[in-house]
């Protein structure tokens, strides 16, 4: 390296390391921009006063970001060389490379190109990214006047206006972007440049302002960020007012400090706000906590606040761009009047381009009512008028029985949900509903819940509303629903007081939805809303976590409900949430399990069966169902052996869970010479593997660590053991790196070690400690400090559950299933749920001598060693350094 590159990268580092303490220490996000591109600059103008005394043959400009002044630590740094005809281009071109390449030394990656005006010029509906890329183009160094023509030319298309190839363009370009990053500006992991909300939503209105109207095109200084600049035209052409400019202003000053603390941090370009990162830049930028919130999730909350402000800018100030390109399609002369205010234009409802804002907020939700009735969206121009007089709400208008009507008429439309995200998005819901605006942008930190909790909840109600368009019991059960707007304003409330505390929010949310229900003239529901809301938990616990087969589990689940309706309610909630909390969460295996217990249970409250009438009742059809079962089986196999094999097996869950194939299957298996028979059925999105062999200490352990160290991830475990020691085990597995169905190659090596370890051929420890030095290598997802970590027992009248709650890990139903083989205790069933980065598993469990486990001293020995287990491997977790 020259002594110049090396003078310019140490005055880098030096400069740099300035930056950053300043950033630190507090300063502005748009004088870190203006202090890294100023830094830039003058690396630039040192290098290029190194070339040759030819160098006024060329004009150098900085395009895209840098070229808007709004450079991040490490963000692309891109120069346009202009030569003055093709004849001397390549002769520009060497005089660029000159030092370009001094640059390249210090380590700047510098991307660039070499063009004339011409060249450039006809860049113009051809090359998108370029273009955009060269209308934010300043002045850097060497022939100022060839960089004054190429300006001049740029402006000359600007002036053309309505350049609807760059208009369709950008649009197309946001729309592909927003699909692969994020369509909501609430996900849990957004990319800060490039998902809805992200700084790229604002420059493409940048762009296309600036492509399209001469008032915009004014020269970029890199003193002052162009973005601050652009509000500043918006507010002096009155496209924006001063109070909207300053949140505007604020939103991008948070996420450009961000950026450049994410920057700063990873020493990469890098836009995605993982989930590990956010607690990191959340302390580093001073976020402290607030209330019941963790300062992660009080940075997150503001995140989102300022991202929605970001997206819902992009979406308002874009409309007159769509409207150049698109087909007139109406004049105000040919519109439905809807009511003295409001008037229909094909599918959108506006107000006369006159009105600016509304004179009480009886207006602002009667747009709503009719937007909703008549299934059309607000138009542009009334999305601000309605923002504009958001401030018209106040208690007594919230107590108005006018406004009460106004909002259940939303509730009994057939647009509820996209409604009240509108009005959610411009405030308006928080306004009405004062209890609703703690929850707008909450944000829980863990990987399980996807979305906030606003978020979270609308696309609840969507799911809810989508039913009628589905084919399924759920549909059904939907479409016979006497009241829908209580499904509705269930699944609106059913959070409502997560803000407060997470942990009894089922409880507490009770009390705030009784005062809300008043104001609306909806207390005739609150008996059913506020047993919805108190147990909105309770069917997925039950579902995923008990035996539904169980005629205990039945009847205790059955006991909850005073009338059958109250169960087609819950089971609508509890797809509703789940399906709307994480893109991963809601499976057809987690639909099938909710189903089966909605139906066992509404034939339970159908029939009015009480008490032991239930047992009797569940009793009586698995009798009528095992002798229908030995009908059909005696048909290929001796009677004798199916009556030998069904009654053998004390489990009402085994006939319901196994088609007659499969049980046909099990019995050939069970008489066959191989060690352990495995049966491997791939279904869509995971694997069912049934194995079937001898009972012997420490099976289930066994099986469950040949499935880890294959990579097979165990959701589901069924267990069962006839009475003459044989074995059936039926485990739902996920391939741990597809999330989906297993390979051939792993369904073989699982067979064949289940056999050569249950042979005592292969060492259990040997195969793990393998697996354990592979998974080293690969990435781990972050840990949650916030996992609960827990023992706890529950009776049954046949068994003792243990319910188990722990970080996931590595081989961790394998350790767990040794513990508990080591305290002498028989597992016969098991749930297992992984959510994301939890677990809760649980475990039905019989001592030696088939007894219940009931003594407290003994539990809490039980519990004690559990503990012990799941600490360790945590510790092993820790020190193999992922």
């Amino acid at each position: 390296m020259n002594s110049s590159a090396l003078f310019i990268k140490d005055f880098i580092a030096a400069r740099t390391a300035e930056i950053a303490a300043g950033h630190r220490a507090g300063a502005g996000s748009f004088a870190t921009c203006s202090s890294l591109t100023a830094m830039m600059d003058e690396a630039i103008l040192l290098a290029y006063e190194q070339i040759s005394s030819e160098q006024n043959q060329i004009a150098v400009l900085a395009i895209g970001g840098y070229g808007r002044g709004e450079l991040c630590p490490k963000s692309d740094v891109d120069v346009m060389v202009l030569a003055d005809d093709a004849k001397n281009k390549e002769c520009a071109a060497a005089i660029a490379k000159q030092f370009l390449h001094l640059l390249w030394d210090t380590g700047i990656d510098v991307g660039h190109s070499v063009r004339t005006v011409k060249e450039a010029m006809a860049l113009n509906g051809k090359e998108i990214d370029s273009w955009a890329s060269m209308l934010e183009s300043r002045f850097l160094c060497g022939n100022e006047a060839l960089a004054q023509s190429f300006f001049v030319e740029m402006r000359r298309q600007v002036e053309k206006r309505k350049d609807k190839w760059f208009i369709e363009g950008v649009f197309e370009e946001a729309r592909a972007r927003h699909e692969r990053f994020g369509n909501s500006a609430k996900l849990l992991e957004p990319n800060i440049k490039k998902s809805a909300g992200g700084l790229r939503d604002f420059q493409s209105i940048f762009w296309l302002y600036r492509a399209n109207d001469p008032e915009f095109f004014f020269p970029i200084d890199a003193r002052a960020a162009a973005s601050r600049m652009f509000v500043d035209a918006l507010v002096r052409n009155g496209v924006l007012d001063e109070l909207e400019s300053s949140v505007v202003l604020k939103a991008l000053q948070f996420l450009f400090r961000a950026r450049h603390e994410m920057h700063f941090r990873r020493q990469a370009p890098s836009d995605a706000l993982e989930y590990a990162l956010q607690r990191e830049v959340a302390e580093a930028l001073g976020f402290g906590a607030k209330a019941e919130l963790h300062s992660v999730e009080v940075f997150m909350r503001e995140y989102y606040l300022h991202a929605r402000t970001i997206h819902r800018l992009y979406r308002n100030l874009s409309h007159k761009f769509r409207e150049m390109i698109e087909p007139v399609r109406f004049s105000f002369s040919s519109t439905e009047k809807l009511n003295e205010i409001f008037f229909r234009v094909d599918d959108t409802l506006s107000v006369e381009p006159e009105i600016k804002r509304l004179t009480d907020a009886t207006q602002i939700l009667e747009a709503f009512a009719l937007s909703a009735e008549h299934e059309i969206k607000l138009h542009v121009r009334l999305r601000r008028v309605i923002a504009n007089g958001v401030d018209l709400f106040n208690d007594e208008q919230r107590r108005s029985s006018d406004l009460a009507s106004l909002f259940r008429r939303i509730l009994r439309s057939h647009r509820v949900a996209k409604t009240l995200h509108d009005m959610n998005e411009l405030n308006v819901l928080a306004a009405y509903m004062p209890e609703w605006a703690e929850l707008v942008a909450f944000f829980q930190h863990n990987m399980y819940h996807y979305f906030t909790a606003d978020e979270h909840t609308l696309i609840a109600i969507a799911n809810a509303e989508r039913l009628r368009e589905q084919q399924s019991v759920m549909r059904e059960v939907f479409r016979n629903l006497r009241r829908k707007d209580t499904l509705y304003l269930t699944i609106l409330l059913h959070d409502i007081a997560k803000p407060r505390g997470v942990a009894d929010h089922e409880i507490t949310g009770v009390e705030m939805a009784r005062e809300i229900l008043e104001r609306i003239g909806m207390s005739d529901t609150f008996n059913d809303v506020a047993f919805l809301i108190r147990n909105h938990l309770v069917m997925e616990q039950v579902a995923f976590r008990r035996n539904i087969h169980d005629p205990a589990t039945i009847k205790e689940f059955a006991a909850k409900f005073e009338r059958p309706e109250q169960l087609d309610y819950l089971y609508l909630l509890t797809y509703a949430d789940l399906s709307a909390v994480n893109i991963n969460v809601w499976t057809e295996w987690k639909s099938w399990l909710l189903q089966e217990l909605y139906q066992l249970t509404s034939e339970v409250l159908r029939r009015n069966l009480k008490g032991i009438q239930v047992d009797e009742f569940k009793q009586s059809r698995h009798e009528e169902a095992v002798g229908a079962l030995v009908d059909r089986l005696s048909e290929s196999l001796p009677r004798e052996r199916v009556h030998e094999h069904l009654n053998g097996i004390q489990s009402d869950a085994y006939v319901a869970l196994f088609t007659d194939e499969e049980i046909e299957q099990h019995i050939r298996k069970s008489g066959a010479d191989e060690t352990v028979s495995t049966i491997f059925t791939r279904q869509e999105g995971y694997t069912e593997i049934t194995v079937i062999a001898d009972d012997a200490p420490f099976a289930l352990s066994k099986f469950c660590a040949v499935l880890s160290a294959s990579d097979a991830n165990i959701f589901d475990a069924n267990i069962f053991t006839r009475e003459d020691g044989v074995i059936i085990d039926r485990f739902r597995v996920s391939d741990a790196a597809t999330k989906g169905e297993l390979s051939q190659t792993a369904c073989s090596k699982i067979a064949n070690d289940l056999n050569e370890v249950m042979e005592g051929k292969l060492d259990i420890e040997h195969l793990f400690e393998t697996h354990r030095r592979k998974w080293k290598r690969r990435q781990k997802p972050p840990a949650n400090p916030n996992i609960r970590t827990d023992v706890q027992f529950e009776d049954n009248p046949r068994y003792t559950i243990i319910d188990v709650y722990a970080p996931d890990a590595l081989g961790f139903l394998y350790r767990v299933t040794e513990t508990i083989s080591k305290l002498g205790l028989d597992i016969y069933f098991a749930k297992i749920a992984t959510r994301v980065d939890g677990i809760l598993d649980a475990f039905y469990v019989l001592d030696r001598a088939g007894s219940r486990i009931t003594e407290p001293e003994r539990q809490e020995a039980i519990r004690s060693e559990i503990l012990a287990t799941v600490k360790q491997i945590s510790e092993q977790e820790l020190s193999s350094q992922w």
